[in-house]
């Protein structure tokens, strides 16, 4: 049995933000870059959401600064180097992860889920007809079809759309490029660049890819996070809690993985063994004291006890809550503030007056603003907006900065 190495929660929240690409120092965000940065995080999360930029674009805003928004298009559809998929929901994710998501889009080919549940009121000749275009007349979206919207029910879509979800989710279509935010469908063939890896992974080798994978994006974690990082049902990870410690504890006996016994916490974590000496420096410190906004639907924040464990910040997406419901607004963020989740956003983006609208602010309880940090939050705060299309920000908070 391998020994757990003692490591504080200030070291395991610290490796965890770097891993995520949190707080590196400033480079001119390429093109590379940002593929890089996808590669790290495994899964980018695709959002429809435009209070502020949308959530894909938001993420990478995070960790880059100011960039191209069409160099993701031209990984995506032209380097073909990501593609999209349902990875933690629907992502960006690397080429390497096709092979591992075989098993999942097999699954919802022949499951009940494209016969019973999602896609229950496809007829099977709705689906045939719409592959057939396809096949005969290249890449297709949803407005090329003609089709009655059914009135209420599952968000509206006609046949015809669904059926392209159930072929794209089935793995037999994939996105060939966006008109807008429309997706552009052709058959899978024609889209995987060649060279890619076809050959289906035993569930042994797709679950330890997952695990190893979320390790690499997440530093130190635990066996619940590693089950939910790559959704179940998106990836056909499957395991129960025991068995991902399990699978954990058999990757630290082979040396890949190190087991961490961390300050204050029952569950154990777990890092890559080449990040284990890592956290021993970061015990020291981080050395990184700069101001980031962050959206829900960005990596770093998908799980709620992950931040009450690590950060002491409880998660609050609201924008599917009643507005009465609500306490701090249909859109928040949370606020970066070195190795801390300091506070929150409600932001909103006019963009027709070019006016980023900020609707509320709040500072978790024992945080006081001081001169440093007010500078730092001002900068991001103008460079958020410019990365809205912004010209001006405008305060119009509904009561005064608060701590909560």
């Amino acid at each position: 049995m391998v020994s757990a190495l003692k490591v504080s929660v200030d070291a395991v929240r610290r490796l965890q933000l770097e891993k995520q690409g949190i707080g590196e120092p400033s480079k001119r965000a390429t093109k590379k870059r940002m593929g890089e940065t996808i590669e790290r995080l495994g899964c980018l999360q695709i959002d429809t959401i435009n209070v502020v930029e949308r959530a894909h674009y938001f993420t990478l805003w995070t960790r880059l600064g100011q960039y191209k928004k069409e160099d993701l298009y031209k990984l995506a559809y032209e380097d073909r180097s990501i593609f999209e998929g349902w990875g933690h929901a629907m992502c960006y994710m690397p080429l390497d992860h096709w092979r591992y998501l075989i098993a999942a889009n097999k699954e919802r080919a022949h499951s009940k889920v494209i016969h019973t549940g999602w896609f229950s009121r496809v007829a099977p000749d709705v689906v045939d007809s719409v592959l057939e275009r396809i096949k005969n007349e290249g890449p297709l979206g949803s407005a090329d079809f003609e089709g009655k919207k059914p009135s209420g029910g599952w968000w509206g879509w006609k046949p015809q759309k669904r059926a392209l979800e159930a072929l794209f989710s089935s793995g037999e279509l994939m996105v060939t490029r966006r008109d807008g935010f429309q997706r552009i469908y052709d058959l899978t063939e024609r889209v995987l660049p060649g060279g890619v890896d076809m050959s289906e992974p035993t569930a042994e080798e797709r679950n330890r890819f997952f695990a190893i994978r979320t390790l690499g994006s997440l530093g130190a974690t635990k066996p619940t996070d590693v089950k939910f990082y790559y959704h179940s049902w998106c990836v056909k990870f499957k395991l129960a809690t025991k068995e991902v410690q399990a699978l954990l504890d058999d990757l630290a006996e082979e040396g890949v993985a190190a087991k961490l016994s961390v300050d204050g916490l029952k569950t154990p974590y777990y890092c890559l063994a080449e990040d284990a000496p890592r956290l021993a420096e970061l015990e020291k410190g981080w050395g990184y004291d700069g101001v980031r906004f962050a959206n829900y639907f960005d990596s770093l924040l998908w799980h709620a006890d992950r931040l009450k464990a690590l950060f002491g910040f409880e998660r609050a997406l609201e924008v599917y809550l009643k507005p009465e419901q609500r306490k701090y607004g249909y859109y928040s963020i949370p606020l970066l503030y070195g190795d801390r989740l300091i506070g929150r956003l409600d932001p909103k983006a006019d963009r027709k007056e070019k006016t980023l609208i900020v609707r509320g602010l709040w500072y978790e309880e024992g945080f006081e603003p001081d001169e440093e940090y007010q500078d730092k939050f001002e900068k991001t705060l103008d460079d958020f907006a410019r990365f809205n299309g912004a010209e001006k920000v405008e305060w119009r908070l509904e009561k005064a900065p608060t701590s909560v």
